[in-house]
């Protein structure tokens, strides 16, 4: 009887936190909060300053990231967004947003970069995941998912993290960077920056992972899979978009 009522006391729970994601109308299951989220991207931001060498706002690299740093600031219309924008020297093409909006972008991505079009293609997906919140989301379906492992297997520790990992996770991280392509490749284009860039950027960056052994364990989807879904959401963003939008953009 208590093993009922603790069921059923969790399932309340898990109710009265779905929400709808604004930006897709998607239904998701949010355990936290903005203002922790937020508390979780400081930390999180003053142990990267601390860890990490920026490059100086003087810098071409820096100047460049600044440019579409306003482009986002402006495109996403978000007060609870704090944007901030740093490169960080290392040689690895890399970048991430924080959440509450701390951008970071490795100087190494430049190297696969063909112009700023395809930098904001990169920043724009990034910060599309802090504005949709996924950080926030995928600590609250792990929490789901591991909280319901414990209740209907109470040694699931027995159950391989790997498995666990390949079933549930990496679908769910994956689902969430499409989303980021989407809401990305919709606010670059509106920023006027051209969405086939963000194309082009995955091609580049599928190339670059092939010669990855852990490619398959990546929470990004295969390169060929976000082409074809990036076309897909291009093709039906430009279908609905006015005539005199493109021509003031020159795309």
């Amino acid at each position: 009887m208590s093993k009922l009522l603790v069921s059923s006391s969790r399932s309340v729970y898990v109710v009265n936190h779905v929400e709808t994601m604004p930006l897709t109308n998607r239904r998701r299951i949010m355990f936290l909060s903005p203002e922790h989220e937020e508390r979780l991207g400081e930390q999180a931001y003053r142990e990267i300053l601390s860890s990490s060498r920026l490059l100086p706002p003087s810098h071409p690299m820096s100047r460049a990231v600044t440019r579409v740093g306003h482009k986002i600031a402006q495109e996403t219309n978000a007060p609870f967004m704090k944007w901030t924008f740093h490169v960080i020297e290392a040689k690895e093409p890399n970048a991430f947003c924080l959440p509450g909006g701390k951008v970071f972008v490795h100087s190494g991505l430049f190297k696969v970069l063909r112009n700023e079009d395809a930098l904001a293609a990169v920043m724009f997906h990034e910060a599309a995941h802090g504005l949709a919140r996924h950080g926030a989301e995928k600590i609250s379906f792990s929490l789901l998912v591991y909280g319901l492992l414990a209740l209907i297997f109470p040694d699931y520790g027995q159950i391989s993290d790997l498995m666990v990992k390949l079933a549930v996770d990496l679908p769910f991280s994956r689902k969430l960077e499409l989303e980021a392509d989407s809401i990305g490749l919709r606010l670059m284009a509106q920023a006027c920056y051209d969405p086939r860039a963000s194309i082009q950027m995955n091609t580049s960056l599928g190339q670059l992972d092939k010669g990855s052994q852990f490619k398959y364990f990546s929470t990004h989807p295969p390169s060929a899979e976000r082409v074809q879904a990036l076309r897909s959401v291009g093709l039906l963003f430009l279908s609905r978009v006015r005539l005199e939008f493109l021509r003031l953009c020159d795309f």
